[in-house]
C-alpha cells in the first residue's frame, strides 16, 4: 500500500535534487525527474511533486514487506536535509 507524505525544502531546490539523484545512483538506484515531478527505484520505488519551492510530496509506491514506512520515511527525509 502506498505511503505519502511531504517533505520541507530549506535549501536550493534544484541543487537538493541534484544531491538526491546522486546519492540515489551512487547506490545502485535509479532517479529520473525533475524540478516537478519524478520517479526513483532501488530497494524502495516512489514519486514526487514539487508543490512549491520548499515543499515536496514523496509516495513510496514499493517497499520491503519487512520494513516499517516510518524507518523508509525516515531514510529519505535524510536525502534532503
Amino acid at each position: 500500500m502506498a505511503h505519502t507524505f511531504r517533505i520541507s525544502i530549506i535549501n536550493d531546490l534544484s541543487a537538493t535534487l541534484r544531491k538526491v539523484e546522486k546519492a540515489i545512483i551512487e547506490k545502485g538506484g535509479q532517479f529520473r525527474g525533475d524540478a516537478d515531478k519524478g520517479e526513483f527505484s532501488g530497494k524502495v520505488h516512489g514519486k514526487y511533486v514539487v508543490f512549491s519551492q520548499n515543499k515536496v510530496e514523496i509516495t513510496i509506491t514499493r517497499k520491503p514487506f519487512a520494513v516499517p514506512n516510518r524507518k523508509i520515511e525516515s531514510a529519505i527525509r535524510e536525502y534532503f536535509t
